[in-house]
């Protein structure tokens, strides 16, 4: 199974998923579907991620159709046919998920809804509308205008710093890379980002930083002070050695 179809599909039908499923079910759905951002570049730990999404779906009706056909489909061959999916296109539709208004509650604001991909981010191509929902997210983390190279605030070398390419105001560098007091980039920072190849895939470096951690319990930049600077680096280091980067 692609699995950036499967995705799609949850994303496009996130507001019956809210219908069908109570809380609690709703939130075990959730916790299932987190699974898909750690299983790397491994198809078997993804398929059997993908095969504990389909198992939540449990109550979703025979009238939901595809949803439903999922229930009732050969499950071995859901697992061995599964496609790893980048972490970006997780992400992104897990933002679609959590944001999903229960039943009763109001839609999103005429203002998000004008949008047609923040409306509907699998217009057109899926994973290029998921990916660049997951982007838009990481623009509006607090950031400021990238250093020029060869400053301080720059580091030493590529990789220490993470650079976005922001379509409306050119590069910038996301915040909490710095210290507050010098607004030099904290050693801590520039250590996780050579980790993280953040030169390559900035956009992969920011998502580890602005992202949920099972490992961690949080955001890593919100914890930068709050935990041991050595459990970070340990975090990002298991993200790579298990193939996720």
């Amino acid at each position: 199974m692609d699995t950036h179809e499967l995705l799609a599909l949850l994303v496009r039908h996130r507001e019956q998923l809210r219908q069908w499923l109570d809380e609690d079910q709703y939130r075990h759905f959730l916790a299932m579907t987190e699974r898909l951002r750690e299983v790397g570049d491994d198809p078997e730990r993804a398929g059997m991620a993908v095969m504990a999404i389909v198992r939540a779906l449990w109550p979703v009706p025979d009238e939901a159709g595809v949803l439903a056909e999922l229930l009732h489909a050969d499950h071995r061959s859901i697992v061995t046919a599964t496609t790893v999916p980048t972490p970006e296109a997780v992400l992104a539709a897990l933002e679609e998920l959590y944001a999903a208004p229960a039943a009763g509650e109001p839609d999103r604001t005429e203002a998000e809804t004008a949008d047609p991909i923040a409306a509907d981010p699998v217009a057109a191509d899926p994973v290029a509308a998921v990916i660049a929902a997951a982007r838009r997210r990481l623009l509006t983390a607090p950031s400021r205008a990238a250093a020029p190279a060869g400053t301080p605030a720059a580091g030493d070398g590529p990789a220490d710093v993470i650079v976005l390419a922001d379509p409306e105001d050119g590069p910038r560098s996301p915040e909490f890379q710095f210290d507050p007091d010098t607004g030099q980039p904290r050693d801590i920072v520039v250590r996780i980002n050579r980790i993280l190849l953040a030169d390559r895939d900035p956009w992969g470096a920011a998502d580890w930083w602005l992202g949920r951690n099972s490992w961690l319990g949080g955001p890593p930049a919100s914890l930068l002070g709050r935990v041991p600077d050595d459990r970070l680096a340990d975090a990002a280091l298991a993200l790579v050695e298990e193939g996720g980067r």
